[in-house]
């Protein structure tokens, strides 16, 4: 086995023996039932290169989050609700969506909001703020 290949063997949480707690995918693994979060848990039996999950009883089997087909249909809602706008700068295209909390498994629609490339990496390197919407302000506020 390659040495790096170990390490990330080794490096599996120790939640990734118990079956007791939630799992990584929070019971929801349409939206992140995806192989590098299942690598760490519990309920994931490797075969190879099969990974399947004995909780949901289903191969896991794409890469990252975003391949998932209900978190696609997500991102439509998200991206329908902020008009295909950023919701910074007010840009159409090369739209992105960010989840405000940092945590990738949380997709209530309140943590997510669209960002046009640029804003999102702005965001992530602390060079620009999301502003919170009060709650029963109209979007229509945005840009």
């Amino acid at each position: 086995m390659a040495r790096s290949k170990q390490a990330i063997e080794l490096q599996r949480s120790l939640f990734s023996f118990s079956t007791g707690d939630i799992p990584p995918c929070h019971d929801r693994p349409g939206l992140n039932g995806y192989r590098r979060l299942c690598y760490t848990c519990a309920y994931a039996e490797r075969d190879g290169n099969i990974l399947f999950c004995r909780r949901h009883v289903m191969v896991i089997s794409v890469r990252d989050k975003y391949g998932l087909k209900e978190w696609k249909a997500l991102r439509e809602q998200i991206l329908d609700r902020d008009k295909r706008r950023c919701r910074l700068c007010g840009a159409g295209k090369y739209l992105h969506i960010h989840h405000r909390d940092g945590d990738r498994t949380n997709d209530a629609q309140e943590n997510l909001v669209t960002l046009c490339e640029s804003c999102h990496r702005r965001v992530h390197t602390h060079l620009a703020h999301i502003p919170e919407i009060p709650a029963g302000q109209d979007d229509d506020s945005a840009p």
